[in-house]
């Protein structure tokens, strides 16, 4: 099981949790013409669960 996982929060915006600390670390949302939000989330994720392992 990751630490970090992304949920999506609505239509446009992902949240990166952190599952052992119960809480938000980051949100991602779509803008102008950025549609990638979902992407960066999971990167981020990634990232954070790469270091804290």
């Amino acid at each position: 099981m990751h630490r970090y996982v992304v949920s999506q929060f609505d239509g446009s915006a992902f949240v990166v949790i952190d599952q052992t600390e119960k809480r938000e670390v980051c949100v991602c949302s779509n803008y102008d013409d950025w549609e990638d939000a979902e992407e960066r989330a999971v990167k981020i994720a990634k990232l954070l669960n790469g270091v804290s392992e």
